[in-house]
Formats: C-alpha cells, structure tokens, sequence
C-alpha cells in the first residue's frame, strides 16, 4: 500500500459513545502503534468553515498538492438545476451514524487528519440509505466525494457499491431496502480494489430482473484514488446514464436506467473480506442531489439571469475546484457565441460564519470565476462585472444542510 494511503485508517478522530465505534478506533489506535505514522502528503489541508468543501489554505507553511482544475479539461459534467438535497456532515456528531439515515451496521461519522471536513466511514458487510425523501425526477444529478484508503496485504479487499433505487411503496430509507437495495427499479456501480488497479462494473435491475450489465473491466487509474478525494458525478437523462469518477468519464450508457418508477434514494454498500476494520477505509462526504436539466443558454438570455450551486470552492477561500469545469465551460461557451453580452457574476455564501468575513470571500469568488473565463477561455474581461452579497439575499434556510448548499452559489446576471 501506497505510504500516502496508509495514513487515512489511523487518522479518525473524535470520541464516540456507541460501542461498535468505539472498538473500531481502538483498533485504529493499535494500528498507530504498529509504526503507520505517516500523514497523507496528496490530500488538502485546512479546517473546515461554513459547511462547505475541503479547504484550500496551507498548513504550518505546507503547500498543499491538489488536482488543477485544468486536470478536468474533458469533464463535461453540469450538475442539474434544483438542488434537492445536500449534505456535507457539518452539523452531523462524530461517532453517529448521520440524522435521519439508515443502516444495518455501524457506519459512523468521523473526521480525518490532512482531509477537512467530516465524512461517513461505511463498515464492512453494510448498506447505507440517506435520508432524502424526495423523488429525483427523469432528469437528475448525483454528487459525492470517496475516499478510499486500503491496507492491502494480499487477498483482496470488500467491493464498493454507490446506487440509485426507486423505493417504490416503501419508504426511501426503508428497512427492508437494506436487506438488498433493489426497489422497484435500481442501478450500482461497483469498484472492486486492487493494489496496482481496479475493476469496475454496472448494472442497473427493474425489481430483481437484471436489465443492464457491463462486463467487469480492469481500470489502472483507480490505484490514482487511494489515499485522497475524488469526486463522483451521476446524471440520469430519462433512460441515458453518465458516471464521472475523477473527471474521467467511466460510462455513457443510452439504455442503462429502466423507465418504470422514479428515482428517489442513494445508496452506499461495502462488502466483506477477510481484512479487520482496520484495515479498510472507504469515506464518504458533500453529497448533493439535484433535478432537471440546466438551461444555461435560456434562462441567461431570455431571462437574463442564471443562478448555480454548481461552481465550487475551497473551503473559506476563493479556490475553484476541479468538478466545477463542465459548469464554467458552459457558461463560456454562451459568452463565445453570444459576443454582445455582458455579465455581472455575483457570489453568495450560507449564513455560517462572521458577515464581513462572508462579504468579501464571496467577492473574491465571484473574481476567481471571472478570472477563469478570461484566463482559461479567453473571454474579454471588460465583458464581466464582479460583485459579492455574502450571506446578505438568502434563498433557503441556513439551518440545515441543504439549505447551506442552496445559498452557496455563483449568480450570472445579464447587464
């Protein structure tokens, strides 16, 4: 296992009341002592701020080594236009499982060294539902980052599995779901890790009748995963499914989701092995869920404004991620064919956090992205204004989860 990578696994911290948990880090500590002492030298430092994404900023005068959004330069991911759902474990309390959600182990919340924010660590033999409870609609978007950190010593380690499935009757975090989380209708992409790469497969099913499958295929570019955050895209076109892992586009399959039932629950499955708990780390976090088809070109010209949470930043910064690349090409191209338009870009922030401070980091970011069209795409900057709102023209509550994400968003208004 890559020195990098071995770090994750002896890193969680925060203190636990359940007992499951408890022993997990226990275990954990054990580990410590047997010599893994080396920290993730791949992954962003920083604190986390505002609920948002990882943060940016150096650590005791650290620089830290992060994907360039140039990385991304064929990611044609948009996330879709209503944000249904978001959940970046801010609020949720180490050592649980988060509020609302289901699952049949103890998959617990916890934080790590070297990586900010917090993140759902799923145990072994498990199956994870959130706690959604509305329906995604024909048109949607999926989006999540994964860490995964193994302790490879030479059999193989459990498969992962991240899906959709329509409950159908049931409720979306229904127990019997967690027996098999097939509902009436389902697909899963499954990784399944090895030291050197990683096979993928997936396959979508109507009940239990299988009605897409992909042969299992050998990807190198999985042992590039271990050991740091990579960001995973699902959007779903009535019948069409798209998976991004990483900027790569892994599958574009025309017939992959079943018509019948609606989409409505995300979930996360991690299989058995002859390893300790110890030994595996698969992390979840910043889940987002949204619907529809983003109409970028109409709402700027014939409405003359559109608004995205699809633009994302470091965390108490102006650093722009590399998953917001499909977003801000589109917005370019708009600019490209359309020369005789001009654009404010607005910057908003959740209500998390000092207002002076939120005030200025929301201009800065609405500078950063004004400064990547013209850098980046050539745009004439005297095309574009820059201003920020901070957390001062809320569309959502800032009380939970979702309602922060809603109101972390770029604004393009047509001047």
């Amino acid at each position: 296992m890559d020195a990098s990578a071995q770090s994750i696994l002896k890193k969680i911290k925060g203190k636990v009341e359940n007992t499951a948990t408890r022993k997990i880090l226990e275990q954990t500590d054990k580990a410590l002592n047997k010599g893994m002492d080396k920290v993730i030298e791949s992954a962003g430092k920083g604190n986390s701020k505002n609920g948002e994404e990882d943060s940016g900023e150096s650590v005791n005068g650290t620089e830290e080594v992060r994907k360039p959004i140039g990385s991304f330069s064929r990611y044609d991911f948009v996330p879709g236009d209503t944000l249904l759902y978001g959940n970046d474990f801010s609020t949720e309390a180490v050592g649980e499982l988060p509020a609302g959600w289901n699952s049949n182990r103890s998959s617990v919340i916890v934080s790590l060294d070297g990586i900010g924010g917090k993140w759902l660590r799923l145990a072994q033999s498990s199956v994870s539902l959130t706690d959604n409870e509305k329906a995604f609609g024909s048109d949607f978007t999926v989006e999540f980052d994964l860490v995964m950190d193994i302790d490879f010593k030479g059999w193989l380690p459990p498969s992962f599995q991240f899906g959709l499935l329509a409950s159908g009757k049931e409720s979306p975090s229904s127990n019997k779901l967690l027996v098999d989380p097939k509902g009436t209708k389902s697909f899963y992409m499954e990784i399944s890790p090895l030291s050197d790469a990683g096979n993928l497969n997936l396959e979508s099913h109507v009940g239990y009748v299988r009605h897409f499958h992909s042969a299992s295929e050998r990807n190198p570019a999985v042992k590039s995963w271990y050991g740091r955050p990579v960001h995973v895209a699902i959007q779903g076109q009535k019948e069409r499914l798209r998976i991004w892992i990483d900027g790569q586009k892994l599958y574009d399959v025309p017939k992959g989701i079943a018509k019948e039932g609606v989409m409505n629950q995300l979930f996360l499955r991690l299989g058995s092995s002859p390893y300790k708990d110890e030994q595996i780390g698969v992390f979840i976090g910043n889940i987002k869920i949204a619907k529809g088809i983003p109409d970028t070109r109409r709402k700027l010209l014939n409405e003359g404004r559109f608004a995205t949470t699809g633009i994302l930043f470091e965390t108490a910064s102006a650093s722009i991620k590399p998953e917001s690349a499909g977003v801000l090409r589109s917005i370019a191209a708009i600019l490209e064919q359309e020369p005789a338009i001009r654009l404010s870009i607005v910057g908003h922030t959740d209500g998390v956090g000092d207002d002076a401070d939120n005030l200025a980091l929301s201009g800065k970011r609405a500078e950063a992205v004004k400064d990547w069209l013209v850098r980046t795409s050539g745009i004439d900057g005297e095309r574009l204004m820059t201003s920020g709102k901070g957390e001062t023209e809320p569309v959502s509550e800032n009380a939970t989860a979702s309602g922060r994400a809603k109101n972390r968003r770029v604004e393009f208004i047509k001047i």
